[in-house]
């Protein structure tokens, strides 16, 4: 029964604390997490969520993005249920600011190629005052990608 039980045991804390499969990167005090990118329905747009941290005392803000396998990254902001271009993102000290469902989110147009579950993306995220992060965020089905993204394990 003891051993059973410790199974158990083991099991929950390697759930609860099971590591993120999504993309991270680092710029001055920025610390980007949880970088994901839902496979998309469509050939020519995906979405990307991810999790930003400013670990410093001073307010940052996200300023632009781009990547190699789209023509554009911009920065939509979901308002009254539609999407609209935001031309920046203020990330104060303290945190996380979350690109998730329903808020913030990047939107690639233009893909260079047709993405699928299992692929990776490349993102440069400019920042106003940490410069440049540069990370790899995977490709995941659409509930995984919002689990990585929105989930309390953060």
């Amino acid at each position: 029964m003891t051993s059973a039980r410790g199974v158990i045991l083991l099991a929950a804390v390697a759930l609860a604390c099971r590591p993120d499969r999504g993309g991270g990167a680092t710029a001055g005090d920025i610390s980007i997490s949880h970088a994901v990118v839902p496979a998309p329905p469509s050939p020519s747009e995906a979405s990307v969520f991810l999790s930003i941290d400013n670990l410093g005392f001073e307010a940052d803000t996200l300023t632009a993005a781009r990547s190699p396998e789209a023509d554009s990254v911009l920065l939509h902001e979901m308002v009254a249920n539609r999407m609209q271009v935001a031309a920046a993102l203020p990330i104060p000290p303290g945190g996380p600011v979350r690109l998730a469902p329903g808020s913030y989110h990047l939107m690639l147009h233009g893909l260079t190629r047709r993405l699928a579950a299992g692929d990776t993306v490349t993102l440069e995220l400019h920042f106003a005052r940490a410069g440049t992060a540069t990370l790899r965020a995977p490709v995941l089905r659409y509930t995984e990608a919002v689990e990585e993204v929105s989930s309390p394990h953060h």
